[in-house]
């Protein structure tokens, strides 16, 4: 199963720089409809805060934030992994970053734009330990102050939905399956000809047998009520007798 770490930029810091206006509660509540709909592609997922640390190997650690920092936060975003000199496994990074990138503009409705202006791009690597060979991916998923982008980030599926279809497109797992509804099979029960004509033999001796105990029980029944109408005679005679001496 593919494990993917989803880290939502500032959350839990409390010293450094703590994101842009609306960042931090941005980046959580996209990070975490993000990883409902990875689960549901079959992914598996762990959510971690800007302070996250691990010695368990991920497939894709993802770092999610929303302020690009460009002048005059004219809006944008880009998606952007670390160069050699910080990530070991920089080919793969950069294959999972353009998977990303391929599906996420087009989708969301940001404007992409040059990672290469944002001086931060090496700083959410220092966290990770490069010996467990992860690929790690930022994503600025555009700008949260912005005029034009806060309308965009604060459509959480849009923007989920978009980095999600990224994402499968890096791991080859389909996005757009119609849904329908699940097949409901009635079991089937083969029995050999052999055993069927046994069974068969024993459901025809057992009827035999309940119509001689039907039979029998017909027969009690008569030789009951005999008794109860001797038994009613008897009284009905004992009755009259003592009618007849008053």
């Amino acid at each position: 199963m593919t494990k993917i770490l989803l880290q939502a930029g500032h959350q839990n810091t409390t010293t450094g720089a703590t994101g842009a206006p609306e960042e931090m509660k941005n980046n959580i509540r996209i990070r975490d409809r993000l990883a409902q709909i990875l689960i549901s592609k079959g992914f598996q997922l762990t959510l971690g805060d800007a302070n996250f640390q691990s010695n368990e190997h991920f497939d894709l650690a993802l770092a999610m934030h929303c302020d690009a920092n460009y002048p005059g936060d004219e809006g944008g975003g880009f998606v952007a992994c670390a160069d050699k000199s910080v990530d070991n496994v920089w080919n793969e990074s950069r294959r999972i970053e353009s998977a990303i990138a391929s599906e996420y503009f087009k989708h969301s409705g940001i404007r992409e734009v040059d990672s290469r202006e944002n001086a931060n791009t090496l700083y959410y690597y220092w966290w990770y330990n490069l010996e467990l060979k992860t690929p790690c991916v930022l994503i600025e998923m555009g700008e949260s102050i912005d005029p034009h982008d806060r309308v965009i980030l604060a459509d959480t599926d849009r923007v989920a939905n978009a980095i999600a279809r990224g994402i499968c497109k890096a791991f080859n797992v389909p996005f757009d399956v119609p849904n329908s509804p699940p097949v409901v099979t009635e079991p089937v029960v083969t029995i050999k000809v052999s055993e069927y004509n046994s069974l068969k033999a024993k459901i025809t001796s057992l009827n035999e047998a309940n119509k001689v105990i039907q039979a029998s029980l017909a027969l009690k029944d008569i030789e009951c009520l005999s008794k109860l109408i001797a038994q009613k005679d008897n009284i009905t005679a004992k009755l009259n007798d003592v009618i007849k001496t008053l």
